[in-house]
This record gives structure tokens, C-alpha cells and sequence, in this order.
């Protein structure tokens, strides 16, 4: 029996994470997270740890995948042959989709945080992410218009507010 541990699939928040491996374990198949302590002490880190990953025990895959597909948690499901073959088939639309959120969520809450303009930068910095690294889904493209229009019109307030006060 093959005891390897295998990424089936990722989740952008831990709450998800969670739910998933909760559902795995209701149903006897011993499931593993990675990385969800750090991605929830360090919620900005959560990109660059390859977001939080579930696994599970090569042997219990396909049994796994078919119960999260049951239950409707399908969306960033992968079906490796080995390690190496998970890394390279990921769901980069989902993952886009996911930073896209992330990324509108920081313009959104950083106008109420108006004159520190650390979350308007930090959503930018998403929206050149995806711009370098592929783009989003079609139906999500107005929302990547709508992030960057309200991050650059924030940081123009906040310009004209802080050269008149220099002034």
C-alpha cells in the first residue's frame, strides 16, 4: 500500500479548506492540510505558498475526488498520476478568479481604511500579478476594470489631498 501524500486540491481560505477535509474524514478517508496555519497567520502569503493545499493518501484519491464532487466542492479538484504531474495541472482560471476577489476585497475595505493607502497598492500589485500571469475569466473582467478604476481613483484623492496639505 502506497503511503505517499498527494495535493488533490487548493483552496484560497481556510474555511474552505476545512470544510473539505472535514468531509473526507466524515467519510473515513484521512485527509491533510498544508499550509493553512501559515496562509491564516499570514493571509498575504497565501499566493506565494502555492495557496493551502488538501491531500490525502495516493490509495484514497479517487475515492476522495468523488466525494468532494458530490458534495459540490469541485472547483480546484485535481486528479494527479504523481507529485510532479499535480504541480503542473493546477486551475489557473480559479486561481485568477481567487486573486481577483482577493484583490477587489482590498480596494473595497481600503476605502474605509481611506488615508493609509497600503490596500489599494496591495490590490494593484494582484492586478499586475494576473496581468503578467494570465488573465481572468471572461465574466470577470469587468470586475478587474471596476478594482483597478477604484484603486487608481483612491490613490488620486489621496495624491491631491497630500500635495494640498504639503503646499
Amino acid at each position: 500500500m502506497n503511503n505517499k501524500l498527494v495535493t488533490i486540491a487548493t483552496f484560497g481560505n481556510s474555511v474552505e479548506a476545512s470544510l473539505a477535509q472535514q468531509v473526507l474524514e466524515a467519510e473515513g478517508i484521512p485527509a491533510f492540510l498544508m499550509d493553512d496555519n501559515t496562509a491564516g497567520v499570514a493571509w498575504h502569503l497565501t499566493i506565494a505558498l502555492g495557496w493551502i493545499k488538501l491531500k490525502v493518501m495516493q490509495a484514497d484519491v479517487d475515492n476522495a475526488i468523488d466525494i468532494l464532487t458530490a458534495v459540490d466542492l469541485h472547483e480546484n479538484l485535481q486528479r494527479p498520476e504523481n507529485e510532479e504531474a499535480s504541480r503542473r495541472h493546477s486551475s489557473s482560471t480559479s486561481k485568477n478568479d481567487k486573486i481577483l476577489n482577493d484583490a477587489f476585497n482590498a480596494a473595497i475595505i481600503g476605502l474605509f481604511v481611506f488615508p493609509l493607502c497600503v490596500l489599494q497598492l496591495y490590490s494593484l500589485s494582484l492586478l499586475i500579478y494576473l496581468l503578467f500571469t494570465g488573465w481572468v475569466s471572461s465574466n470577470q473582467q469587468l470586475k478587474a476594470v471596476l478594482t483597478f478604476l477604484l484603486n487608481v481613483l483612491i490613490l488620486g484623492i489621496t495624491w491631491m489631498i497630500f500635495t494640498a496639505l504639503v503646499s
